[in-house]
């Protein structure tokens, strides 16, 4: 062996090791008061005024506290308080500490390590040249890293595939024909008006979905070159952290968001006896009323500088991977199959054994009958039972299996539940679990760590999460890649030693850069498909359940989310309404062997199972969603307590119905920076009730701030509701959009509609946006709007007509029009890209994002 070889890696083993014996704490700012004399009550600090972070030496058992001012006053710390077990304390600083704007601070301290790994740190300062006292609370997790398996990989780049110049030239002259195209130019126009005609099918697949990605991905690069700006004004707030502020933006920056890339040209300096720019690289770690951007290095000059925001290409490598590898497939089979001819859909047989063709492609194909259920609540319900058994069994391989799971009736239970009966009954299977959002995969890993063994799952983060680690279960972060407290690449065995792999859909690709053999995985679960585009599902079925080299897909897919609820976020109004808007679930369902037999009314088991069984919500709370989306067939199983509490408050107009419609005829105002719109009478009424719930709770059950939901589509009204709640010491009551809730469920839901005096309702005529509200309250939901302009929406209509059917509205009084409006919300998926561009030749690049995002920015 090499002997350079050996002492690399000698010197990377004893680099571990030496990180190993210095143990990150997760930090977590819990709250901050401000005590003033003269005051019975500290008045709330809405944010933190201390950046900390934290870390335990094992070596020689000391915490070292680093301290930085985040505030713009000076601070004088006199103490620093370690608190474990019930009112037990540590000193860690006990003297006075002058802390300008942006000091930085840091001690250590001997300690005696206690069992319990959860500590909470207080720190005690005041505002210099005042009596003000204030007090910041910090809680802190020690971490215990695991042993490492191995040595970190090599991540390896995938290629960049740039678009075509013949694509550029025909997307910027609008998609209209044009003598002087080349060849490839006119080919390519030629075959996008071909699949516009003709739809998504199994010949066009791959190059149609290719071309509208290359759509996406130019389009994108457009918008976001718009966002440069030159002679941009800087405020420096921290060392290396600045403020911009958004007006000096030409167009909405829409796309960006914290995380984004920077780079920031300010000064010139001689290269070889040329002046070249000086470039600064930077990243947006926080985004509201302004952008914060943190550099790299400290700015030399705050003078008009030029920044450019670079489009970040990784998405669209990964989904072009994905095209390559599926393009190797059998389309009719896997992801267009039919009930007749050449298909992947079993023939009529008996329920739960797979059909033939699996053989050799799996490690065993033993069909499993009877099961004993790691969560208790399986065992009483059919058809969650009979979809974990089809799923254990493959019944639907090689087509994917669809888990259509309808607000509140368990699939995340179903779902782990038959990830923990193929890791017992199938022990030398291994699961790929993928999710679009980390949210979704933490509380997987978090259900699954309550029955499978540390050592035999890995939570697989990518980079950009490292910065949300607070906010994260540190049992999740102790079986992942950020065990130690950051992000670390993984090694080859961190996969091949464990059995279940839970990363996001994106990440997915990330194992073939890494190299690792895929072919270890014979299921593939993917959760939350139907809020995912088609082109971003493909990526783990391509890239980890697809063998290349043998042609064929060597995993179970099984697809779970709802079609009913909403689905893909499409930024470009161009692509809306085509296959790029629409989610692989959705298409599917639409497909015969997934849809319900004609005869029967039902739905081939093999090949899909609805859950039908709501345990959320009381009865009242989803039955127009019921009634709309799913054919009346939910059933209300929610326990009494969780779902029955509200029923008989004083402030419910029909006290037997836990829903009701405040009418307000509130005035909607547009900020002139961000086109995002706000209501300040409807915010008032949300405090209103808030304030009413938390006082006084609900039939004397105390409401905390942690029971309330508060939904509302646009993202100003989300600013101005969120710092009200926090200028009356509310600040733990999530406020977000329909989009952050869905998935998600709170005991009381409070909605502000926003519309207000117009002749539409905006991306609230969306009826998924209304679906996914309206079954997110497990026990109360309070909506706000003005019934007038909500009811020039047809399905908005008939929920007024449902509610003061049912003497559940209050406020202004208000009659519904004689019939309801006509519907005019068409879904063409076959929409035509061409016209629609044609329409917006003469708008900025930045103009072509949908209407309700600039809206909702």
């Amino acid at each position: 062996m090499d002997a350079s070889a050996t002492s690399g890696r000698a010197r990377r083993r004893l680099n571990v090791h030496r990180e190993l014996r210095k143990i990150r704490c997760v930090s977590k700012w819990c709250e901050s008061s401000l005590n003033i004399p003269g005051h019975s009550q500290p008045f709330s600090v809405p944010k933190p005024v201390f950046r900390s972070a934290m870390e335990f030496r094992s070596f020689h058992s000391a915490l070292v506290v680093h301290l930085q001012n985040l505030c713009q006053q000076i601070l004088i710390l006199r103490s620093i308080f370690l608190y474990y077990e019930v009112n037990k304390r540590v000193t860690l600083f006990d003297g006075v500490l002058r802390m300008v704007p942006g000091y930085e601070f840091t001690i250590e301290k001997v300690i005696h390590q206690q069992e319990d790994r959860s500590y909470h740190v207080v720190f005690l300062a005041h505002v210099l040249g005042t009596t003000y006292k204030l007090r910041e609370t910090v809680s802190m997790h020690l971490l215990y890293p695991r042993k490492e398996r191995g040595l970190p990989l090599t991540l390896t780049k995938l290629p960049r595939i740039s678009v075509p110049d013949y694509v550029q030239e025909v997307f910027q002259n609008g998609f209209l024909p044009n003598p002087h195209y080349g060849r490839n130019a006119q080919l390519w126009l030629q075959r996008m008006q071909k699949y516009q005609r003709e739809g998504l099918n199994h010949e066009n697949y791959v190059d149609y979905l290719r071309q509208l990605n290359q759509i996406d991905e130019f389009a994108s690069f457009l918008v976001m070159s718009e966002y440069t700006i030159e002679g941009a004004r800087l405020e420096e707030i921290l060392p290396q952290e600045y403020l911009l502020t958004i007006d000096q933006f030409k167009v909405p920056p829409v796309l960006l968001d914290v995380g984004c890339h920077v780079n920031v040209y300010g000064g010139v300096s001689r290269v070889r006896n040329h002046m070249t720019p000086v470039l600064t690289r930077g990243i947006i770690i926080d985004r509201e009323a302004s952008l914060v951007i943190k550099t790299d290095v400290p700015l030399l000059s705050l003078k008009p500088l030029k920044l450019e925001f670079p489009m970040n290409y990784t998405q669209f490598q990964m989904e072009h991977k994905a095209l390559n590898n599926i393009s190797n497939l059998m389309l009719t089979s896997v992801l267009f199959p039919s009930v007749n001819g050449n298909s992947g859909v079993p023939k009529k047989g008996i329920k739960g054994v797979p059909k033939k063709g699996t053989k050799g492609v799996f490690k065993d194909n033993v069909c499993f009958t009877s099961f004993e259920w790691f969560q208790n609540q399986i065992g009483k319900n059919k058809q969650q039972k009979l979809a974990i058994q089809n799923i254990v069994n493959r019944t639907a391989y090689p087509a994917p299996y669809i888990l259509f799971g309808p607000p509140g009736t368990g699939k995340t239970y179903t779902l782990v539940e038959a990830i923990l009966q193929i890791w017992k009954l199938r022990p030398k299977s291994r699961i790929l679990v993928a999710a679009t959002s980390n949210f979704a995969c933490n509380e997987l890993t978090t259900r699954l760590l309550q029955f499978v063994k540390p050592d035999d799952i890995f939570r697989y983060f990518s980079l950009t999460t490292e910065r949300d680690i607070s906010g994260m279960d540190m049992r999740v972060i102790e079986v992942s890649n950020m065990h130690r407290g950051m992000h670390q690449t993984p090694a080859q065995e961190d996969f091949y030693q464990t059995r279940i792999l839970v990363c996001t859909v994106m990440n997915s690709a990330r194992l073939v850069q890494l190299g690792i053999d895929t072919t270890i995985y014979d299921y593939i679960f993917i959760d939350e498909c139907g809020s995912s585009k088609e082109l971003s599902a493909l990526v783990p079925i391509g890239c980890v359940g697809t063998d290349v080299t043998r042609k064929r897909l060597h995993a179970s897919v099984i697809l779970a989310g709802d079609p009913k609820q909403l689905g893909p976020v499409t930024r470009l109004q161009l692509l809306r309404d085509t296959p790029h808007d629409r989610s692989l679930l959705e298409r599917l369902m639409a497909l015969p062997p997934y849809r319900r037999d004609v005869l029967s009314n039902e739905y081939d088991t093999r090949m899909v199972t609805k859950l039908l069984d709501n345990y959320r919500s009381h009865a009242t709370l989803f039955a127009f969603s019921n009634k709309q989306f799913y054919e009346g067939e939910l059933r209300a199983k929610g326990a009494p307590e969780v779902t029955r509490w509200a029923l008989n408050w004083e402030r419910l107009p029909n006290r037997k119905f836990p829903m009701f419609f405040h009418a307000i005829f509130g005035f909607m105002q547009q900020d002139a920076v961000s086109l995002s719109y706000w209501n300040g009478d409807e915010a008032e009424r949300v405090f209103e009730y808030v304030q009413m719930l938390i006082r006084g709770g609900v039939n004397g059950r105390i409401v905390q701030q942690e029971d309330i939901g508060i939904v509302t589509p646009y993202s100003k009204q989300v600013e101005y509701i969120k710092n009200g709640l926090s200028m009356i010491g509310l600040d733990n009551i999530e406020v977000g959009s329909a989009e952050q809730f869905q998935g998600r469920e709170k005991p009381v839901i409070i909605v502000s509609t926003v519309r207000s005096n117009r002749r539409t309702v905006g991306f609230l005529a969306d009826v998924r946006r209304l679906n996914v509200v309206l079954t997110r309250a497990q026990a109360l939901t309070i909506i706000i709007g003005n019934p007038g302009n909500l009811q020039k929406n047809a399905t908005w209509y008939h929920f007024l007509k449902y509610l003061l059917d049912n003497r559940a509205v209050t406020g202004r009084k208000f009659y519904l029009d004689a019939a309801p409006p006509v519907k005019c919300e068409n879904y063409d998926i076959n929409h035509n890209i061409i016209g629609n561009m044609q329409t917006m030749s003469n708008v900025s690049w930045n103009q072509m994002l949908c209407v309700q995002d600039l809206e909702q920015y």
